[in-house]
């Protein structure tokens, strides 16, 4: 079910992925200009960032699993619930009281130099690796999706609800790279516009996730104490 969880988030989101990686998806090295050979390339570049997702998402369920062992599992996830509630709301003063991740800047400039090599070929293991790196770059949205994919407290679930994140953002990407032509900027504004309503309604169900009010898939409820086995004594 964690597989459709995240495909459900991803398709959300996915009108994001287009106004920010459309550049990307766009300007894709290609061998061929139409037919199989262009589509296959498309495809290609997708995977390589679905599994990039899947691969951040077995770590951050590697430490939602530890947290969940602790037994504070739904504090986690009514706590990243709140956190992007707050994030997507008041992003400006986010940024002000969250510490710089130390060496972030200087990842996404080795990134960055590293794209602009490969968009110099064009083979598929090329775009393969575009999309590789491209599940990299700084996103809101996947920064949003992992901390949903950290509550489910497995290397697997957060793996899945990652695999299908980068799914639900395939149709929208692979019909704009296809379609071969860049979004207005009047169009990319709106697009950008919508990105907080996405995290907080992510959030909203993070925290229903986390209160554990017995509604399958959606909020499962908490487990209660194991009975004491054995009989009584008399």
């Amino acid at each position: 079910m964690e597989i459709l969880s995240g495909f459900l988030v991803g398709v959300m989101g996915s009108v994001h992925c287009a106004g920010m990686c459309g550049p990307i998806a766009l300007a894709l090295p290609t061998g061929g200009k139409t037919g199989w050979p262009l589509l296959a390339g498309r495809l290609t570049y997708n995977i390589g960032r679905i599994v990039t997702y899947a691969l951040l998402g077995l770590v951050v369920g590697a430490i939602g699993r530890g947290i969940a062992l602790l037994g504070y599992q739904q504090a986690l996830s009514i706590a990243l619930g709140v956190f992007l509630i707050l994030t997507s709301l008041a992003p400006a003063a986010a940024r002000r009281f969250l510490p710089r991740i130390p060496g972030a800047d200087a990842v996404q400039r080795r990134v960055t130099d590293a794209l602009g090599s490969l968009f110099q070929r064009r083979s598929s293991s090329s775009l393969f690796l575009v999309g590789v790196l491209n599940g990299f770059l700084p996103c809101g949205f996947v920064v949003a999706a992992l901390a949903g994919a950290s509550t489910t407290g497995s290397e697997a679930g957060g793996a899945m609800f990652m695999s299908g994140f980068g799914a639900g953002t395939v149709p929208i990407m692979l019909g704009l790279s296809m379609a071969g032509y860049k979004l207005p900027n009047t169009f990319r504004a709106k697009l950008v516009a919508l990105l907080p309503w996405f995290g907080v309604v992510l959030g909203v169900l993070l925290i229903v996730r986390g209160l554990g009010l017995g509604i399958p898939y959606l909020s499962p409820a908490t487990p209660s104490p194991a009975a004491p086995q054995g009989g009584s004594c008399h």
